[in-house]
């Protein structure tokens, strides 16, 4: 029995850790490939509309973010959507064959018990807390020319 303990205990940890950074994987590709729709729709649509474009952008992010594996609305709330010229100024209009950057950032829960507090003590990334919840911020950054 105290074998067990001194091995299950580790054990379990490990097992859970291993859990919870699978779950981040999964959160940083569905981040990933909601900042690639995001910027093929806005691409689509922003020479002809600018604004409809960055709010139709946002939605097809902020939707594939709320539906990823682990994802809920609370998550999702947390997710932000900017798009900028050279990474600095903000267009308010777009012309065919302008390059611009889309940026996502989308807080990630850490949602496995004791593992939460270890990640996020030491992530060394963009991380909040709210309540008794820990969240990791993860970005990412699409270019793309106007259609």
């Amino acid at each position: 029995m105290i074998e067990f303990l001194l091995a299950g205990v580790p054990l379990l940890l490990v097992v859970m850790s291993i859990l919870q950074l699978s779950l981040l994987w999964v959160g940083k590709g569905a981040v990933d490939t909601a900042a690639h729709l995001a910027a093929r729709k806005f691409a689509r649509i922003a020479r002809i509309d600018f604004r409809n474009a960055r709010q139709e952008a946002f939605l097809e992010a902020y939707r594939t973010c709320r539906n990823r594996p682990g994802g809920s609305l609370s998550s999702a709330a947390m997710t932000t959507l900017d798009i900028t010229r050279d990474g600095d100024r903000r267009p308010d209009r777009a012309i065919a064959g302008e390059a611009l950057c889309v940026r996502l950032t989308h807080g990630v829960e850490l949602i496995v018990p004791w593992i939460d507090r270890i990640l996020y003590t030491l992530s060394p990334g963009e991380k909040f807390r709210l309540g008794d919840r820990y969240y990791l911020k993860l970005h990412a950054t699409r270019w793309v020319t106007v259609e």
